[in-house]
């Protein structure tokens, strides 16, 4: 028994629409693999503006003497560096004051140094009582601009990190 012409073998409609198929899936994947490179730098920068927090915590539980002077009040950093303190590193010759300055010196610098993209950090006196809050924030959508606040919006595009601390 013989086979018509027209059964033997795929039609060129055919090979097109499993073409088009596999790309469609190609493209996914290759999507995909944007999304988790972009995430896993996310992460790396959540980690880093987390660890940025924690010792500005270290930092505020160290010198308790000065919870009512420079270290406790608002403060935010602006991504310039200010002048050292005149201890100059080393506490010897410093008072609780100096100590604070030099401990907002040393904090501004990590974090224009990090690679956490126009890292912001903020520190905040709960008013009348021992508590802080420390937030770190970062342009995490790279459009230019970061946004800060009181505290992390969950709808702002931009990463933050909040840290509430009793000292």
């Amino acid at each position: 028994m013989l086979m018509p012409l027209s059964q033997k073998g795929f039609t060129l409609i055919e090979v097109m629409v499993a073409v088009f198929v596999l790309a469609v899936g190609i493209l996914g994947m290759a999507g995909m693999q944007a999304v988790s490179v972009r995430e896993s730098q996310n992460s790396v920068f959540r980690s880093q503006a987390d660890i940025l927090a924690a010792d500005m915590a270290d930092r505020l539980r160290a010198n308790r003497a000065d919870a009512a002077d420079e270290l406790s009040t608002n403060y935010e950093t602006d991504g310039t560096l200010g002048d050292l303190p005149n201890c100059m590193g080393t506490t010897a010759n410093c008072d609780e004051t100096d100590i604070a300055g030099y401990d907002i010196f040393q904090w501004q610098t990590q974090i224009v140094n990090s690679n956490l993209p126009a890292g912001v950090g903020t520190i905040t006196r709960n008013a009348g009582t021992s508590e802080y809050t420390i937030l770190v924030f970062w342009d995490e959508d790279r459009d230019g601009a970061v946004t800060t606040g009181t505290s992390c919006n969950s709808t702002a595009a931009d990463g933050c990190i909040r840290l509430v601390i009793q000292i």
